[in-house]
């Protein structure tokens, strides 16, 4: 017995000697390998993987084996001290100081054999980590065994991540503590290293979605103001749970949304819950619209950010993504047409041309609480209107929460303003046209007296007739045409005219999309809105001092009876269109116009009509004037100050006073630009030549020429002057 004992000792004694003969070689590990398993025989390497400690002996990672002497003692120490890892895994030592895991065989086992890392491949490594970590971690793995990061791995990407991936790997710390990669404010920048903003270089979904979060509410919450409670991916979509969208146990699947924000958002989701589009999310309608329909998934904005959603700017935008869907209304038995009645309301038009306290879907329907307009606890439920009006107007009535919001100007629905819409529209084409006609036949008898069509350019102050005509009338000498006060009320009418045509026509016309700019160029919607009315004020007082002049002035109440109209008017007028086709002979040859001509001689056409201080086109200017000023004056009253009208009229009455006031305007902007201008200043012979405006008086050709009969009128008077002195 005891010379087997000694052999032994002298076997391991000369093993031990060779080893230590050549310290660190890959010969002396396998001598130490060989001597240790005479005794430690649990301790083998498996040939079919290539160990990690290949080129290391026993005595290596056992310092205190290496100590052991043994002359003095033939068995080492039963006891060894800890296994020091820190002397070749210096980085990774230091790395776990910083983290709650500091015994490396609880996560890398007791194998002294373990496989090279370097030889798993992605999936391998990952499953080997997850498995070490849920051995204290069970049911953390458990929850990570349902994710789709689980199941890409099993399905083969080897870049999905693991637990080191997300958690790190020897420093690892508890998600409260501020440099854990899972703590809330580096949690985003941990996630984004798979799912980056450039989608091109990343393996994982992300892209804009991760631009929008970053720059979003939460995002910005979470970056600048370092507010934890703010957001972050795991959040919504989960800790190790984090599941795709179309998985019905994800927490950002449509049905599980307004449980995930009402997480954070309690009270709104309360207040959602409640209100129309709760209670038919609860019965499981599935196009109701919930959180991330109106607010997006990921680029959350507050409503002050323009660009969001559900600021001002754009929530009619997103309401109509519902509601002005005809056929999605329809089918949910909502009322069609909304997003266009709002679009051409008074708040629908703000908002498109830039105002930015517009009464928008949400100033009177409420954000998240709302409710049918029959539901008593609605905003726009009857006995509410009064105080959601009063909310932007305060002196809101009842009356002026009668004026209608969603209101479409159709034959069923509306049919009174309808009715006045298609008048108005048949009036401004066939005034328009005639305008237009009125040109086309003035320049034609230019044309043809130019090339001596026709009867000749009739000269209605002969000089045979008025020898004296130079001693009468001295040559140069001019006339009055409109006096200081026709002058100056001239030029207010002139100005405020302008004034309510720059600021008015941008909202009867806002679909144009030239409209915007022009706003933008007048200083934006509200003092639009101001100088409009300080045009309009400009009107009523000049109307004001015209009514005034005529029932104080003898002379204006002539005046003004001069300008009414005649049948002589008429008949001039005719007989001018009659001599300018030059169809005077052609008339004169057909027996059944004898009898009229022969009444009318100035219909045949011979001769142009001797013109007087005033013709038709005059008088027609001017009264079209008095009829505008009426009709502009009573329907912008009642559109300013509806609350004073309301109360004793139909609510139609709105909209009639919408569409009059839209199309007036428009017919008499037409007429001053097309007729007036014309008929004034843009007529071949006299371009840009007539500055009666401005100083009141024409010269004697002037007045010989366009108004004969008036200057016929001055020579008789004059020449009996004459005779009587």
């Amino acid at each position: 017995m005891k010379l087997r004992d000694g052999m032994l000792w002298f076997a391991k004694f000369l093993l031990l000697a060779i080893a230590l003969a050549e310290p660190g070689t890959a010969a002396r590990a396998q001598v130490e390998d060989k001597l240790c398993q005479m005794c430690h025989g649990e301790v083998r390497a498996d040939a079919a993987q290539p160990s990690a400690h290949a080129s290391l002996g026993c005595t290596d990672c056992h310092m205190d084996l290496a100590a052991w002497d043994p002359e003095q003692d033939s068995e080492h120490p039963e006891e060894l001290g800890p296994v020091q890892c820190a002397t070749c895994h210096a980085d990774a030592a230091s790395a776990a100081k910083l983290g709650v895991h500091r015994d490396c065989k609880a996560c890398h086992g007791v194998e002294h054999f373990a496989p090279l890392r370097a030889s798993l491949s992605g999936v391998e490594r990952r499953a080997r980590d997850i498995a070490a970590c849920a051995k204290c971690h069970a049911p953390a793995a458990d929850e990570f065994e349902g994710s789709a990061h689980h199941r890409a791995l099993a399905a083969g990407n080897g870049e999905s991540p693991g637990c080191s991936e997300c958690h790190g790997a020897h420093d690892i710390q508890p998600a409260r503590v501020r440099s854990s990669r899972v703590h809330p404010l580096r949690l985003p920048e941990t996630c984004e290293r798979c799912h980056s903003a450039d989608s091109a270089d990343a393996h994982a979904p992300g892209g804009e979605r991760i631009t929008q979060y970053e720059t979003g509410a939460h995002g910005r919450a979470l970056r600048e103001d370092g507010l934890v409670v703010s957001a972050t991916c795991a959040s919504c979509h989960g800790g190790h749970d984090v599941r795709s969208t179309e998985d019905p146990q994800a927490p950002t699947a449509r049905r599980n949304v307004p449980n995930t924000c009402g997480k954070c958002h309690l009270g709104i989701l309360e207040t959602y819950l409640e209100g129309v589009h709760g209670a038919a999310f609860a019965r499981g309608d599935t196009d109701v619209p919930v959180c991330t329909d109106c607010h997006s998934e990921h680029g959350v904005s507050s409503t002050e950010d323009t660009t969001s959603r559900v600021s001002p700017q754009r929530v009619a935008q997103t309401c109509a993504r519902c509601h002005g869907d005809d056929d999605f209304a329809s089918k949910h038995g909502l009322k069609s047409g909304v997003r266009a009645s709002w679009g051409s309301s008074y708040h629908g038009i703000a908002s498109a041309l830039g105002a930015e306290g517009a009464a928008n879907c949400a100033s009177c329907h409420g954000f998240h609480g709302i409710f049918p307009s029959s539901d008593a606890r609605s905003s726009v439920h009857a006995a509410n209107l009064e105080a959601t009006c009063g909310s932007c107007h305060p002196d809101a009535g009842v009356a002026f929460a009668r004026v209608p919001v969603h209101s479409s100007i159709d034959a069923d629905s509306n049919p009174v303003p309808f009715w006045v819409k298609r008048i108005y529209t048949v009036l401004v084409v066939g005034v328009i046209g005639a305008f237009l006609a009125f040109i086309a036949l003035d320049l034609y008898g230019r044309i043809r007296l130019r090339f001596g069509w026709g009867p000749p350019e009739t000269e209605h102050v002969r000089r045979c007739d008025w020898p004296d005509e130079d001693a009468l009338v001295v040559p140069g000498e001019r006339f009055t045409r409109m006096n200081r006060q026709g002058r100056l009320q001239h030029a207010i009418l002139v100005s405020s005219f302008l004034l309510l045509v720059v600021t008015g026509v941008p909202v009867f016309l806002h679909d144009l999309g030239f409209m915007r700019s022009l706003i933008d160029l007048e200083g934006g919607f509200a003092l639009r809105s101001k100088l409009h009315r300080v045009g309009a004020i400009g009107l009523v007082a000049l109307s004001t001092w015209h009514v005034l002049v005529f029932l104080l002035s003898p002379g204006a109440r002539r005046w003004v009876l001069g300008m009414f109209i005649r049948p002589r008017d008429v008949v001039e007028f005719l007989g001018e269109a009659s001599f300018n086709l030059g169809l005077g002979r052609w008339l004169a040859r057909r027996p059944a116009l004898a009898g009229l001509l022969a009444r009318f001689p100035t219909l045949a056409g011979v001769e142009r009509p001797c013109r007087g201080r005033y013709g038709l086109v005059e008088k027609l200017e001017y009264m079209a004037v008095v009829w505008g000023n009426i009709v502009m004056i009573g329907t912008g009253i009642l559109l300013w100050r509806p609350g004073w009208f309301l109360d004793w009229t139909p609510a139609w009455t709105f909209d009639v006073c919408r569409v009059v006031h839209g199309f007036e305007a428009t017919l008499a902007f037409l007429a001053i630009i097309i007729w007036h201008m014309y008929h004034v200043q843009m007529r071949p012979g006299s371009f840009l030549r007539n500055g009666v405006w401005f100083h009141g008086q024409m010269t004697r050709e002037q007045l010989r020429h366009h108004h004969p009969g008036e200057y016929l009128e001055i020579l008789r008077r004059r020449r009996t002057a004459q005779a009587g002195s």
